[in-house]
């Protein structure tokens, strides 16, 4: 199987967030083009209402100020009379009007309709033409500035189109304006006023984004500057017989630049340049110190306990494992020494026992000397006591470490025999068992030490009636084996402290140390749920219970509960 290192895991994480970035970068360029494209869409539109505004205020005003033109005629008399008698009179009448005039009211500063005319060309600098025409000479006269042009032949073309509403031409604005008598109140003539169209040629300059149409009647074109775009935007009004029309197509409206796309497409591949060079000095770091955790296992694997991995002041991960890396080989190496000493030690162990099985070997055969000694001299009660102290030393030597109920108790008994004979006529003890109990497996040497507790603290070596009294019960799988006396007791502070060292297997006192080494033992083989607890006896001295569960000594050493 082929090894994987860290330079596989470096150059996958390079791949995907290399992939990560750049499509993160392309989607922020799209939405950047995409963005610029609506702004642009948004400020030509814009520019599009203004251009139609600046149309619309432009045919506004040159009509607001024809009608001022109109009404300064009548404001005066002198020139709305001169005009008058052009539109009335002949040549030859009209010039001697003006002469009687003059001379008779002495006027010097005559204003006739050459002055309305170069005051209206000063006061409106986009007025084109004045055209005066005489409904009664079918005549026509043109005024730019003061000066005239008089056309008779024109004049019946010009009626025809007034009376059609045909006034509109290219390239100029023109609004007609009736001229009556103030006194009669009598048609005598009209005035077209006629503004340049220019103007729309400086709106479409300003705001060259949109396409400027302005029509008049019949859709004749006064100003245009392209034709209406189709599919596009589109703005129309109309000012009393002329028309303003403002179209913008889409596509050309909402166009980017190219410089700007080119900026902003250099500006996320720099971006997508140093995001990836950043990333992958990042995990050139990261797989440094991958490559310095599988150099310290490669070395642990070799042997080398010793190896320490280098640890960071970032506190990430790494440097968590860095840290546990070294604490483990720390412990391992703790352990293995452990274990090296613990095997000497077993060794050692393993000779000690092959020379303490010599020594009681040897006391034993020396007992069982002296008690055939003992009873060849006809001392019978030394030999039974010497008989007593064999059995137990044999058992010791060896029986195995479980044995079987009844075994247990013939070695109690025999040890109870040999108090019976320390005090005679002072002490005496009763086991019952019922038969079916007796092969019961069980750990050797439990109840030596409670009874050797009792003598040690209980007896009351004063008084003749001592008693222990051992019973074995069994109940739900478990067995008791209950030990009473009727000896000094236990006061109820002292039993609950070792009730509770009994039930936590932990010892209170340097006192009592046999129970405490019997109810480690029960619990390390039965499970926690067995072992030791005292209680208060019936005979008026200590109870001791003592429960085991067999089944679940030979299942489970670790202690199941029973």
């Amino acid at each position: 199987m082929k090894k994987r290192t860290s330079k596989q895991l470096y150059i996958k994480l390079l791949i995907l967030y290399a992939f990560v970035v750049c499509l993160v970068v392309l989607v922020l360029v799209f939405y950047f083009i995409n963005s610029t494209q609506r702004r642009y869409l948004e400020k030509n539109k814009n520019y599009m209402e203004l251009m139609h505004n600046d149309a619309v205020n432009y045919l506004n005003s040159c009509g607001e100020n024809a009608g001022h033109i109109h009404e300064e005629l009548y404001n005066s008399s002198m020139e709305m009379n001169d005009i008058i008698h052009y539109l009335e009179d002949s040549p030859q009448e009209y010039q001697q009007y003006r002469l009687d005039l003059c001379t008779q009211y002495e006027i010097l500063d005559y204003k006739g309709i050459e002055d309305f005319s170069l005051t209206a060309f000063e006061t409106y600098s986009s007025l084109l033409r004045l055209t005066f025409i005489s409904y009664q000479k079918q005549d026509v006269t043109y005024f730019v500035g003061s000066q005239s042009l008089y056309h008779e032949e024109e004049a019946k073309t010009i009626l025809e189109d007034i009376q059609e509403n045909h006034l509109a031409k290219e390239g100029e604005i023109s609004f007609l304006k009736e001229i009556r008598n103030p006194i009669t109140l009598d048609s005598v003539g009209a005035m077209i006023i006629t503004f340049d169209s220019t103007f729309f040629e400086q709106i479409q300059e300003k705001y060259h984004i949109a396409d400027l149409v302005v029509y008049g009647n019949e859709e004749v074109p006064i100003y245009t500057s392209g034709e209406a775009a189709k599919g596009g935007y589109i703005l129309n009004s109309k000012i009393g017989e002329y028309s303003v029309l403002t179209s913008m197509n889409k596509k050309e409206a909402s166009h980017v630049p190219l410089t700007v796309i080119f900026m902003g497409v250099g500006a996320g591949g720099l971006i997508m340049i140093l995001s990836i060079f950043f990333i992958q000095f990042y995990l050139k770091k990261v797989s440094l110190r991958l490559n310095h955790i599988l150099d310290g296992m490669s070395e642990v694997m070799g042997g080398n306990l010793s190896v320490r991995l280098p640890i960071g002041k970032r506190e990430d991960e790494l440097d968590l494992i860095a840290l546990h890396f070294n604490e483990m080989c720390e412990k391992l190496d703790l352990y293995i020494q452990k274990f090296y000493l613990a095997e000497i030690e077993q060794k050692n162990a393993e000779m000690e026992a092959l020379q303490s099985q010599i020594n009681p070997h040897f006391l034993y055969n020396t007992l069982e000397a002296v008690r055939m000694k003992a009873i060849c001299n006809g001392d019978k009660e030394t030999g039974e006591m010497l008989y007593s102290m064999a059995v137990i030393f044999r058992s010791m030597i060896k029986e195995s470490d479980v044995i079987t109920l009844v075994q247990e108790l013939h070695y109690c008994k025999k040890y109870l025999e040999l108090f019976e004979y320390r005090y005679p006529g002072q002490f005496h003890s009763n086991v019952e068992c019922p038969i079916e109990y007796f092969q019961v497996p069980i750990i050797k040497f439990v109840l030596q030490p409670v009874i050797e507790n009792y003598f040690a603290h209980g007896i009351r070596r004063r008084d003749k009636d001592n008693f222990v009294s051992i019973k074995v019960l069994h109940k739900n799988e478990v067995y008791e084996i209950i030990l009473e006396d009727n000896g000094r007791g236990i006061s109820d502070e002292r039993m609950e402290e070792l009730n509770t060292g009994l039930k936590e297997n932990k010892k209170v006192s340097k006192q009592s140390i046999g129970i405490f080494n019997v109810n480690r033992r029960i619990k390390a083989v039965y499970g926690n749920h067995c072992g030791l607890r005292l209680g208060k006896s019936s005979l008026g001295g200590t109870k001791v219970i003592l429960t085991f569960r067999p089944e679940e000594g030979k299942e489970n050493e670790e202690g199941n509960a029973c």
